[in-house]
């Protein structure tokens, strides 16, 4: 029988300092995004097999699941299955939480966007308005503007001549080359609001004597305003050829000041403790080389969506960046108000550097079939039924006629009465990492298996395949037409690609993260102020 703990209890073990806990929310995120613990990780049972390893890597951290209870004894027979030695689950899921006085916050990555907002109004970092900006550009004046997104999304669109830093915590690495002196006016922008005030408010810190803004709603109200929105590789900095030594020295005092020791690399990790081994540089470096058993989230991005990146709530967390720090001191400034473990940083020496190897979960044995056997019973009297297990968006581009979307909690009723059933997933090569579901923190290319989805129905008494490699193993022509999905969409939390539908989404979410200061208030989760002195 799973362990339980209640609402108090979970409160009480939050707080306990000596005692390593992860809390997941394994519901969907469109579901978590209605409403979940501010401190949870949301990790949906789709892809928990997936992702687990590396969101909780030691298999005796305290595990508490707080969502929907059938899905969260789904979950920790799961884990339990997996080895992780101390799982339990809060008895009617969240209501159990707020039974016991504890609040609920809807949105994603809630206590990062808070950040940014409690940042623009502890430091009173200056904001400026579209109009503005494009006036300064229309006279003349010697102003820049960086994009503080990662180069995935400045790519989609940014604003013509918006100089692509590659990420927030390349704003200074990078960004600062272009500026010719303290003459110039920098603005600094994101999608949204975060990214634009932290990425701000963190070239402000590195004591530059320019005027430094964050584009008041970034992208969106540029476009509002009437500024052209352009798509494609635009302007990409590059690495400096030199750090300016002012920038090293602010590093080293900003790293020093918090408490971060730079560590050596064969002291991370001696299995007693949960380490998360981050590199924070880009992906190219990354992928160049990085530290052994080091993933992939840069600086700016962990700090964006840290509930997605460290679910361990005390764990210790080793980044890893250039000898001049700089990108690492850029995001400990922001990162400590948000994580309370221990926080170091390692430089990527040539010498100690390997190639990632990203770690596929073992899968388990279910029945297979090639994807010429599956197109010969699809002209066949009975045909199986296909349920589609990759993302809704991959869905749409393209799947094989008469499948049905479907996600692994949608799968028990969906599969009710159908016959034989073939799963597809994603394909696998070299160039996916086998992680489940894509971040909205921009986790990069990833691969869903349903072999685990395929264990569940077996075990349930159902006739099921999986089909070997994805769907263009199949030699039939793909459709986007007459989508069918086994239940609601619930993998989409964020703005629709283009069009009204995305301006009407950010013209709520602005109104979702104005309101933050005020719906956190008094919640101790959230007092920034006291990590502030």
């Amino acid at each position: 029988m799973t362990a339980t703990i209640s609402g108090a209890e979970l409160r009480a073990l939050l707080d306990d300092r000596d005692r390593e806990v992860a809390l997941l929310d394994v519901r969907a995120p469109a579901a978590r995004a209605a409403g979940h613990i501010a401190v949870s990780s949301g990790l949906p049972l789709h892809d928990l097999e997936h992702r687990i390893r590396q969101a909780v890597p030691r298999t005796g951290t305290t595990v508490v699941l707080a969502s929907e209870p059938e899905l969260d004894e789904q979950a920790a027979h799961i884990l339990t299955d997996l080895g992780y030695t101390d799982v339990a689950i809060v008895p009617h899921g969240l209501a159990g939480w707020t039974a016991a006085g504890g609040r609920l916050y809807t949105g994603t990555n809630v206590r990062s966007k808070t950040l940014g907002e409690w940042i623009e109004k502890h430091f009173g970092t200056a904001t400026v308005d579209a109009d503005t900006v494009a006036r300064w550009r229309a006279e003349g004046a010697d102003v820049v503007v960086l994009d503080s997104r990662p180069h995935a999304e400045y790519l989609h669109h940014h604003i013509p001549g918006g100089l692509d830093t590659g990420g927030g915590s390349e704003l200074a690495y990078r960004g600062l080359q272009r500026i010719t002196g303290p003459e110039t006016t920098i603005v600094v922008n994101c999608a949204g609001r975060t990214r634009g005030i932290v990425g701000a408010q963190s070239l402000i810190n590195t004591g530059i004597p320019n005027r430094v803004y964050s584009l008041h709603n970034g992208t969106p109200a540029w476009g509002w305003a009437g500024g052209r929105i352009e798509s494609g590789p635009g302007t990409p900095l590059g690495a400096p050829a030199d750090v300016p030594a002012h920038l090293i020295d602010w590093a080293a005092t900003t790293l020093e000041r918090l408490g971060v020791r730079v560590v050596d690399a064969s002291s991370v990790g001696d299995g007693s403790h949960t380490t998360y081994s981050i590199d924070i540089r880009t992906p190219e470096e990354f992928a160049a080389g990085s530290v052994a058993g080091a993933r992939h989230v840069q600086g700016g991005q962990l700090v964006q969506a840290s509930d997605e990146h460290l679910a361990v709530l005390d764990a210790r967390v080793v980044l890893v960046d250039t000898p001049d720090l700089v990108r690492a001191a850029s995001t400990v400034q922001w990162l400590h108000y948000l994580h309370r473990g221990p926080i170091e940083v390692i430089v990527a020496r040539p010498e100690i550097l390997t190639s990632p190897r990203p770690e596929s979960p073992a899968v388990p044995e279910v029945p297979e079939i090639s994807g010429k056997e599956l197109a010969d019973e699809l002209e066949s009297d009975s045909a199986p039924t296909v349920f589609d297990l990759r993302s809704s968006r991959d869905y749409e581009r393209g799947h094989l006629p008469g499948s049905i979307h479907a996600r692994r909690e949608h799968l028990r009723s969906a599969a009710r009465g159908r016959g034989r059933i073939v799963l597809v997933g994603d394909e696998l090569n070299d160039n996916t990492a086998d992680v489940g579901t894509d971040l909205q923190s921009g986790g990069g290319p990833v691969a869903y298996r349903p072999h685990f989805a395929a264990r569940d129905l077996l075990d349930a008494g159902h006739d099921v395949r999986v089909v070997l490699g994805g769907p263009s193993s199949v030699p039939v022509e793909p459709t986007s037409d007459d989508p069918h999905y086994a239940g609601d969409i619930a993998d989409r939390v964020g703005p629709p690609p283009f069009g009204p539908e995305r301006d009407a989404w950010y013209r709520d979410y602005f109104d979702w993260e104005y309101a933050l200061l005020g719906n956190s208030e008094g919640d101790h989760d959230f007092d920034f102020e006291a990590k502030s002195s």
